[in-house]
């Protein structure tokens, strides 16, 4: 696979995960760039398989955008809602775990990539599924 096939199936799924995971338009559109401008700039990177490589670095693009300190206004350091639900679940959920489901059941990667993708054992995983799960099921009981 080149570059360029890995940008067009993947390019479209990080920028859906940027976006799911609360970053605006822009910022989703410059994780996606700073995401493929590392991989490409790697040297002997093989493009056979990029999926996880491509996913672990949004990943920890992310985290170190979350840490910058912001130097704009408040409104413009607060994370976009990803789509507007009227009950986001999503939205309640910790960063981590919020990161685990969407990987998981909506872009469909296995748990043990999910760990690989983070960098926690799939026992840690698995029990964060469960304790995301749980939380859903609490919120889904307490709502009229």
């Amino acid at each position: 696979m080149s570059p360029e096939e890995a940008f067009e199936q993947y390019g479209g799924r990080l920028y859906g995960f940027f976006r799911k995971m609360g970053f605006s338009v822009d910022d989703a559109q410059d994780g996606v760039q700073e995401v493929f401008k590392k991989t490409l700039l790697r040297p002997g990177f093989c493009w056979s398989k990029p999926g996880s490589y491509l996913f672990r670095s949004a990943y920890h693009w992310m985290i170190d955008m979350w840490r910058k300190p912001c130097m704009e206004t408040l409104s413009d350091c607060t994370p976009a809602t990803p789509f507007n639900y009227e009950d986001d679940f999503l939205n309640f959920l910790t960063h981590e775990e919020r990161t685990i489901i969407i990987l998981h059941y909506q872009d469909g990667f296995t748990l043990k990539e999910v760990g690989e993708i983070i960098g926690k054992p799939i026992g840690t995983v698995k029990s964060m599924v469960h304790r995301a799960k749980n939380k859903v099921w609490e919120r889904e009981q307490s709502c009229p």
